[in-house]
């Protein structure tokens, strides 16, 4: 019971950082252009300053991202090129002509610039009609979808997301009382954890100090005998 309980206050405090922090928010509902599949290139191999920034974006803001928005296909994948591709669909294709106005380079500073590549709005395969199946007086609404491929070497983690932030419309979610309430109580947990290692090393030092004075006052005891 002990070993649960100690598990439990080792993963709590992991769970809340994948709640908590950039990356935790929910991607907008139609009519708003839909992020239908998100995928992160880098080279896992390297550990060069320029692929810093989506080595941590993958491990920490893509956690949270996919924490919150379960459906979302994300993947990451080696490569030698660090690239953040995503690709989005809508019945609306105004909306997604307006994507590239939002990330377009005169809308943010020179040091956050981000070299991105749009592709031509295209409209979506529908499948084929079931001959079997009732005809319908209506026909399917057209889906379009157009991807962008973004080159994110030497970018930190905060302006990729604030270049996702940006071009998804994703409402940003801040911690639920709940979890305000449960780190309150982890940090006062962890605190008074440390209190109580500290204090116990303090006795281990003293005792250890005891043990090796009474060491040295008998080795002097020894030596005083054999002279005399």
């Amino acid at each position: 019971m002990v070993n649960i309980a100690k598990r439990m206050r080792n993963f709590q405090p992991k769970l809340w950082r994948i709640r908590n922090g950039q990356g935790a928010a929910v991607l907008p509902p139609p009519p708003s252009p839909q992020l239908t599949r998100l995928l992160l290139r880098f080279p896992h191999g390297e550990w060069r300053k320029p692929v810093h920034g989506p080595r941590l974006f993958a491990h920490d803001h893509l956690k949270r991202l996919k924490y919150h928005n379960p459906a979302l296909p994300i993947r990451v994948e080696s490569s030698p090129r660090s690239q953040l591709e995503v690709t989005f669909e809508s019945t609306d294709r105004t909306t997604l002509e307006s994507l590239e106005t939002a990330t377009e380079p005169g809308s943010v500073s020179e040091s956050t610039k981000f070299k991105q590549e749009w592709t031509n709005i295209e409209s979506k395969p529908q499948p084929a009609a079931d001959p079997s199946a009732p005809s319908t007086t209506s026909p399917p609404v057209e889906t379009f979808t157009r991807r962008a491929i973004v080159d994110v070497a030497g970018k930190r983690p905060a302006q990729i997301w604030q270049w996702f932030k940006r071009t998804t419309n994703c409402e940003e979610l801040r911690p639920s009382p709940e979890d305000v309430e449960l780190m309150k109580r982890l940090n006062a947990f962890f605190q008074k954890a440390d209190i109580d290692r500290k204090r116990v090393k303090a006795g281990i030092d003293e005792m250890r100090k005891q043990k090796e004075e009474l060491r040295k006052a008998r080795e002097a005891a020894e030596r005083m005998t054999s002279e005399a």
